[in-house]
């Protein structure tokens, strides 16, 4: 097997904090009459108790499970307010006991709006990570890359997380059984390079916020994503930047050390449902089913492919309710 490809296991360090992320949701009208208005109105001091399981499975082989237990609280009021991830901790054992516990999570500040204003936080994992990289003795450009790598990596997971909570349906006015189409962006798995999207945004239905409840206060929302064609080779030649950027990392390799690469195949279809009370978009549920499939070709050597299916499912429990 090439140092290529045992390189790039290591791109989970780009890839497996982030899943599918979007655009922000303003941007497509409805008609008037049964229209449904959707912003962003968390209650001050809102504390939301989460569970989440994944399941990913990679290639040929087994799938992988894990759950995560965490809160989410609104902290502060008026211009500014931080949404804060707290108390995370895995609820079962995790695929290898090497994996450890979740890392810190920044914080969201933002705005009145719900617009996210900036992400607090960062810079104490990157410095962790430096320190670690400094402690096995690797060469000063080497630790900047391998920082780099870990910043980029928490800034796009925390924006992701306010994408799918926040961003992606705030200010959109959607009449039941239409869909808006808009343009997008998203988060190739286990690599972790961008790649522009087509999106179609739907509001299925009214029903209840959770199982067993009669009254139908909340609205089911489906967004379907798909790689956009048009935008097909800057996505494969920001794949390929992701890919050589963490070998340099990983490895201390120099430019004219990297093997020659060719993407051949770049698939990324996503279903995210989110079960949400409209008027706030205080969360009840979502699940996030996403299919991938990475093919990468070096010379005089069998193409690399990886094909990744994955749900999440999280779970959302208001304080109160």
């Amino acid at each position: 097997m090439s140092r290529f490809f045992r390189a790039v296991s290591t791109l989970a360090l780009a890839g497996l904090l982030t899943r599918c992320a979007t655009s922000s949701g303003a941007g497509g009208t409805a008609a008037a009459g049964d229209a449904v208005p959707l912003r962003f109105a968390w209650p001050e001091g809102l504390t939301v108790q989460v569970s989440s399981t994944d399941t990913t499975t990679q290639s040929e082989q087994a799938p992988e499970h894990s759950e995560l237990s965490y809160q989410l609280r609104l902290e502060g009021k008026g211009e500014e307010r931080k949404l804060i991830t707290e108390e995370m901790k895995p609820t079962a054992p995790a695929a290898t006991p090497e994996e450890g516990p979740p890392p810190p999570t920044p914080a969201m500040v933002l705005g009145p709006q719900g617009e996210l204003r900036r992400i607090e936080g960062i810079d104490q994992v990157v410095q962790q990570m430096a320190q670690e990289a400094e402690s096995q003795g690797l060469p000063q450009e080497q630790q900047a890359q391998i920082t780099k790598l870990v910043r980029d990596a928490l800034e796009q997971a925390t924006r992701l997380r306010w994408e799918v909570l926040v961003g992606k349906w705030n200010g959109l006015v959607l009449k039941p059984g239409e869909a808006v189409e808009r343009k997008g962006q998203t988060t190739v798995p286990l690599f972790g390079s961008n790649v522009a999207t087509v999106e179609h945004v739907s509001l299925k239905e009214h029903v209840p916020c959770t199982e067993g409840a009669k009254e139908k206060r909340c609205v089911r929302l489906v967004l379907e994503s798909s790689i956009d064609q048009a935008g097909l080779a800057q996505a494969t030649d920001q794949l390929l930047g992701k890919v050589k950027a963490v070998m340099k990392a990983n490895m201390g390799l120099e430019d004219q050390a990297l093997p020659e690469l060719k993407v051949t195949k770049l698939r990324l279809d996503s279903t995210l449902e989110f079960i949400a009370e409209p008027e706030t978009l205080v969360p009840h549920r979502q699940r996030t089913v996403t299919s991938s499939q990475v093919e990468l070709q070096e010379p005089d050597a069998d193409p690399k492919n990886f094909d990744i299916q994955s749900e999440r499912v999280e779970t959302f429990t208001p304080a109160g309710h």
